[in-house]
């Protein structure tokens, strides 16, 4: 069985594959300062609480180093195991940029589950909504093109609610029904969800107007609430990135 981990700013995926069949998902905070022992206590906890066995195998993408080196040092306690870390190289890419170590390394895994959905025009763009909103270009049968960077609906949320003194902190699960607020929340809701939505769609087809046509992929946390407003969304896969770390793994294994 495969371990796969996906740490990112906010929060870290972590998925137990049985060769094609994800066996279970979980979802923790990303936090800097946790130690070796205590991945070590909260692995073995996910695992007993499951009531799984332990892996044979271990892959992690991440974007905050010190979490990736806590967690390799755990994994090696805990399940003597050595993960694949995943970067350009391993990824089994071409990045197509002056300097490929430069792509976040949940984009590169981003970029190979979306190649495996075999579409006939061959090229994809993938939406991740995370602490940061990410678009990348990808193209069969192996190049990452490259992409686009803004902020998270979520991180603008909370720099509204700390860089203004009347602003509250809102839910963003559901959007509001129209986009002229009738309230402060309302308002927010409007300009972070409908406003996002609105971002998004633009963005994704200017890289439609510059690549060609491509099937569109989101993910992430905040998928699930921009796609019912958004029309330029063709699929939402929430574990995409699982994906991908298992179709990386499968072809180094």
């Amino acid at each position: 069985m495969l371990l796969a981990i996906d740490v990112g700013n906010t929060a870290t995926i972590l998925g137990l594959w049985d060769g094609k069949r994800l066996l279970e998902r979980w979802r923790i905070a990303t936090d800097p300062m946790r130690m070796e022992s205590e991945y070590v206590a909260l692995l073995r906890q996910l695992f007993d609480l499951s009531d799984l066995d332990a892996p044979d195998a271990a892959i992690v993408s991440s974007v905050v180093p010190p979490v990736e080196h806590e967690i390799e040092l755990a994994l090696a306690r805990l399940f003597a195991l050595r993960p694949l870390l995943v970067d350009a190289g391993s990824a089994g890419l071409t990045v197509d940029l002056a300097n490929p170590a430069e792509v976040g390394a949940d984009r590169l895994v981003n970029a190979v589950a979306a190649l495996g959905y075999g579409d006939p025009r061959g090229r994809y763009v993938v939406v991740d909504f995370g602490t940061a909103t990410t678009f990348d270009l990808v193209e069969a049968p192996n190049v990452y093109r490259g992409g686009a960077i803004a902020p998270g609906p979520r991180t603008a949320a909370e720099a509204l609610s700390l860089r203004t003194a009347k602003l509250p902190r809102v839910d963003l699960a559901h959007p509001p029904a129209r986009a002229v607020g009738r309230s402060t929340a309302d308002a927010l809701r409007s300009g972070l969800i409908l406003g996002y939505a609105s971002l998004v769609d633009g963005m994704v087809r200017r890289f439609l107007a510059e690549a060609g046509e491509a099937r569109v992929i989101a993910t992430g946390g905040f998928a699930r609430t921009i796609e019912r407003v958004c029309e330029t969304l063709d699929v939402v896969d929430d574990d995409l990135t699982l994906k991908g770390l298992r179709i990386i793994w499968e072809k180094r294994a």
